[in-house]
């Protein structure tokens, strides 16, 4: 007769050989998602969506307003009216696109909440939700390697309160927008921030090999990305890079984390979706939706990272996927 601790070990490793099946399979590359409007939706019930469009609509606006103020600010007291070096930073490129994503967040919430319609189909939020992957991600490492690496610098731009504050509050900002929102994140999607990292990586490159005057040197940005010491530089890169991986990592923890307060609190990571629709005024969370109805990769895998000893059927992770 199998003893509790053997049936124990076999049920985690079994859990865990599936989480890594479906959450690191080919099609996790994709953004086919079972539930389109979790990318409209917030996760919990207490946020209505009047209050969830409100809460997009003044993020949006907000960034919108940083950025056109920070462009011509940093331009005119940094850079000696040299527009192009705004563009060269990493984290102006995060910054970028994250409030890129945020506006076209805002707009979606606008489109399918006001009003409401039950039928109503939700589509491309597969390159939304690429956007979001990479511009949380890269938000949050470019700020950890500013207060890591470049905090203590005497440049002008990295020294100055409001510098200081662009790499703090944005990546707060971040984190709450995760723990509020219903977007999922997939580990495999850590390739895309990757991807944009290398590319910097080359742009940073040909940048040099232009010969135009940069923020510190010619051709050189940062003070560790001097790529006349290649080995230098190219070990910088394979840091960032490894940044992106463990950032990804941290904010599953969080979608994970906010999943499961959510199944505990009876809300959308639990209650089954006719009964999170009577509860939250919320549109169809259920069935097949947009067309994705039949990809359950996200359930699997956030099912098998619950614990070794539930079950699936006493949590239906399902409702958020």
């Amino acid at each position: 007769m199998e003893s509790p601790e053997s049936r124990w070990h076999r049920m985690c490793g079994r859990r865990l050989h599936d989480f890594f099946v479906h959450e690191f399979s080919w099609r996790g590359l994709g953004f086919s998602h079972t539930r389109p409007s979790d990318f409209t939706d917030s996760q919990w019930l207490w946020m209505k969506p009047w209050l969830f469009v409100v809460y997009r609509v003044l993020l949006a606006i907000g960034f919108i307003i940083w950025v056109s103020f920070d462009i011509p600010r940093e331009i005119h007291h940094y850079y000696d009216d040299r527009t192009y070096i705004w563009f060269l930073y990493a984290t102006n490129w995060a910054f970028g696109m994250l409030t890129l994503t945020f506006f076209l967040l805002a707009v979606y919430a606008l489109v399918y909440n006001c009003p409401q319609r039950a039928d109503e189909r939700i589509i491309l939020y597969q390159p939304l939700w690429f956007l979001y992957t990479i511009s949380v991600n890269g938000m949050i490492v470019v700020s950890l390697v500013f207060w890591i690496a470049l905090s203590s610098s005497n440049l002008g731009v990295f020294s100055s309160q409001l510098g200081r504050l662009k790499h703090s509050l944005a990546a707060a900002l971040v984190v709450l927008d995760l723990c509020l929102c219903a977007i999922p994140i997939r580990l495999i999607h850590v390739l895309y921030p990757v991807l944009v990292g290398i590319v910097y990586s080359l742009f940073s490159y040909v940048f040099w090999l232009s010969g135009i005057q940069g923020p510190l040197n010619v051709g050189q940005v940062y003070p560790g990305l001097n790529w006349s010491l290649p080995r230098t530089a190219i070990l910088t890169c394979l840091c960032v890079i490894l940044f992106s991986f463990l950032m990804q990592i941290f904010l599953y923890l969080i979608y994970y984390a906010r999943v499961k307060l959510s199944s505990k609190l009876n809300g959308r990571g639990y209650a089954p979706p006719a009964v999170v629709k009577t509860k939250s005024d919320y549109g169809e969370l259920g069935g097949n939706e947009a067309g994705d109805g039949d990809n359950q990769d996200d359930l699997l895998s956030v099912n098998s990272m619950s614990t070794c000893v539930e079950t699936k059927m006493g949590r239906d992770y399902g409702a958020v996927e």
